[in-house]
């Protein structure tokens, strides 16, 4: 069984990179004397897909994280869980 060449983690940011390349691809088509031209050069635009998507990702689980419950300075000590026992 051959290793994936990309890690199971990656899986997310390179889907969407791809759908953000499409996306970039399909606005910088431009279509002149019937020829397709693409006016920036595709490979930028591989590299500007996926930084935008590893940026949006890093955003995402930042405002998941400030979203999610927040300790707001309750402490628990052990003899407090000892007091539930009884």
């Amino acid at each position: 069984m051959a290793s994936p060449t990309q890690p199971a983690a990656n899986a997310g940011i390179q889907d969407l990179a791809s759908r953000i390349y499409v996306e970039l691809v399909g606005r910088a088509f431009l279509r002149a004397d019937n020829t397709a031209v693409i006016k920036p050069d595709p490979g930028e635009l591989a590299k500007l897909s996926l930084q935008l998507a590893e940026t949006f990702r890093k955003v995402e689980k930042a405002v998941h994280a400030a979203a999610g419950p927040q300790n707001v300075g309750y402490n628990v000590e052990l003899a407090d869980m000892a007091k539930w026992d009884k």
